[in-house]
């Protein structure tokens, strides 16, 4: 069966990818979340009992990005998006957006104002040990800066910055899993391509499967049309 005949692809799954790609191309970049800066900085597990996150601090590469590409300080649905270098043979991508709170608001992008400001879901949780689990975080550090890429810098300039995670039940019971600490803008290194679909955790399994079907047809046809 050709791969486009999947039952998970299907025409939807086609045409998004479709559109996708064309959105990249002309771009130039990511479809979407094309403009970020790149930063390097550390995770350190707080609790491994649901996320087997390394037992010691691990270096990870960072990107912090607009979702829309909207100019200078117009606020946006911010992303930030973890890579966790080779825990149990593989990368794990965790991608999280600006988003609401409660039950309806974790799953829909929010635009923000600051990078530090509100907080980021992933939007769709996974599936793990037979529960839904979101991940989420929130900035520890006080100090804001405009949801601008040259805000971003400023930030950071004045030192380092600072995530709790945390894993998200349905009935919005929060458990904090592991903090991160971001140290600088890394200019130099080329920008890798985050995918949770194919990045994700050992025995996590992003839902609903439709739609994280659709999801990965979307960055299949962003990675190739860039």
């Amino acid at each position: 069966m050709a791969e486009d005949d999947t039952p998970q692809a299907g025409p939807a799954g086609r045409l998004l990818r479709a559109g996708f790609h064309a959105l990249a191309a002309l771009r130039g970049a990511r479809a979407f979340h094309p403009n970020g800066l790149l930063l390097n900085g550390e995770l350190q597990a707080l609790r491994r009992d649901e996320l087997a996150l390394p037992e010691e601090p691990v270096a990870v590469t960072v990107r912090m990005s607009k979702g829309a590409g909207l100019p200078g300080r117009v606020p946006d649905a911010l992303g930030l998006a973890v890579r966790i270098p080779a825990v149990g043979g593989h990368p794990w991508d965790l991608t999280l957006t600006t988003s609401g709170t409660g039950l309806v608001g974790r799953v829909l992008p929010r635009p923000a104002r600051a990078w530090t400001a509100g907080r980021y879901s992933t939007l769709l949780p996974y599936r793990t040990k037979g529960e839904l689990i979101w991940l989420s975080a929130r900035a520890e550090t006080p100090r804001h800066a405009e949801a601008s890429l040259d805000g971003l810098r400023r930030l950071m300039a004045e030192g380092p910055v600072t995530f709790l995670f945390e894993t998200v039940r349905a009935n919005g019971h929060r458990n904090p899993c592991a903090r991160l600490t971001l140290d600088e803008v890394d200019d130099d290194s080329p920008q890798p391509a985050f995918d949770p679909m194919l990045n994700s955790p050992p025995d996590w399994e992003l839902r609903p499967g439709w739609l994280t079907a659709l999801r990965e047809r979307a960055y299949e046809g962003s990675r190739k049309g860039r």
